[in-house]
């Protein structure tokens, strides 16, 4: 009788705590291996285990396969685990699996639903915090390394600028440096060419003085030789001299675009600089608020985790006590359960004593009806015998 009461109170705590499967009298008063096998991996999913069947349940055995095997090992660690929270020196094997006894099935059972119907009560007050205080936490880190990685990436930037800007100044200085003798050369070849053009004016003048005064002999064809040959030379110099002047051209617009650059460079350092270095002051002054707010998060996060500690000792108090209740009410069951079979006895007792009394009643009543029929018959005797007379005294 008390087994099939943990049997009646087992199933209906399976089918309210999980209404898919649908467990039966029957399923727990013959306990076989795939329905355990489909109860336990139900059960181990309300927890969000992920457990798929190597096989399929009912249809094949658990130990039919070496891969089926290590599956229902692992299913009966699991539920080991759970039970070992409250209970650390029971153990739940391969074989609880495979060859299911009724009173530590309906035992494990009993305890394994109790502690999910605790779990879904009191999951969303322990875990909520905790997991919003995990998330805060994972939110803020991910926060900080983002922040520092992009002062990493404005420093590297600046870096990377200055680098630039120093070489194009070096640059600047190596032209100016050699633009400096250039300048000289190019200088002094237009004074010896301004030298050369006076001269050649000057022979000009005397070959013409000449030409008018003298006639023509072997010295002045010698003197125009070398009139030629000193004007071909002063050709040669004023080419030469247009080629420095191109090239002194060139290295000026060179000079002039890297001055260029060079102040264009110095108002973007000046920019930039600034820019970054307001960056960079905004992202450490967010830093330093952060870290500030960091150890009150650690605290906050300790207590929460306190918290959660203390929920749970509250919980494993509650589990106790409900156990402690539960055995109370067995035993008040069990008692009440005795005192309903000795007043079943006294009923029983009474209805058969009901039955004898009722038996005598009508025992009784056939007597009286028998004693009545004896009235009646003597009475019609009498009447016989005495006749009208009788009838006048019964009146």
């Amino acid at each position: 009788m008390a087994l099939s009461v943990e049997i009646e109170r087992v199933m209906d705590q399976g089918n309210c705590l999980m209404p898919d499967i649908n467990i039966c009298q029957s399923d727990l008063a013959n306990p076989t291996e795939p329905i355990v096998t489909k109860i336990m991996v139900h059960y181990l999913r309300s927890f969000g285990f992920r457990l798929e069947p190597p096989y399929k349940i009912g249809t094949e055995l658990g130990h039919s396969s070496r891969e089926a095997r290590v599956f229902l090992i692992r299913v009966c660690r699991q539920v080991e685990r759970i039970v070992q929270i409250s209970f650390p020196n029971k153990t739940y094997t391969y074989m609880d699996i495979i060859k299911p006894a009724v009173k530590k099935t309906l035992a494990t059972l009993s305890y394994l639903f109790n502690h999910l119907a605790y779990y879904k009560v009191f999951k969303k007050k322990v875990l909520g915090p905790v997991e919003e205080a995990i998330k805060l936490k994972d939110s803020l880190t991910a926060e900080v390394k983002a922040k520092s990685q992009q002062l990493e990436q404005c420093s590297q930037k600046t870096k990377d600028c200055e680098v630039a800007i120093n070489k194009l100044k070096k640059d600047l200085q190596d032209t100016q440096a050699k633009l400096l003798p250039l300048k000289k050369s190019c200088s002094e070849h237009e004074n010896t060419l301004e030298l050369i053009e006076q001269q050649q004016s000057e022979l000009d003048k005397r070959i013409g003085h000449w030409e008018q005064l003298v006639v023509e002999d072997s010295q002045v064809t010698e003197l125009r030789e070398k009139i030629k040959s000193a004007s071909s030379h002063v050709e040669s110099c004023k080419a030469e001299l247009a080629s420095k002047k191109q090239v002194t051209n060139e290295h000026r617009r060179m000079i002039e675009n890297s001055q260029h650059i060079a102040t264009a460079l110095e108002k973007a350092t000046a920019v930039l600089s600034q820019c970054k270095v307001d960056d960079y002051k905004e992202s450490l002054k967010q830093l330093e608020a952060v870290e500030k707010q960091l150890p009150t998060w650690k605290v906050n996060y300790q207590k929460l985790l306190q918290d959660a500690e203390a929920k749970k000792q509250e919980l494993v108090l509650c589990e106790q006590r409900y156990e402690e209740r539960n055995q109370e009410n067995d035993a008040e069951n069990h008692k009440l359960q005795n005192e309903l079979k000795q007043l079943q006895v006294d009923v029983e007792d009474r209805k058969k004593r009901l039955e004898d009394l009722n038996n005598h009643l009508i025992e009784l009543d056939q007597r009286n009806l028998e004693q009545d029929q004896l009235y009646a018959i003597l009475s019609e005797q009498i009447h016989e015998a005495l006749g009208q007379n009788w009838q006048m005294n019964s009146t």
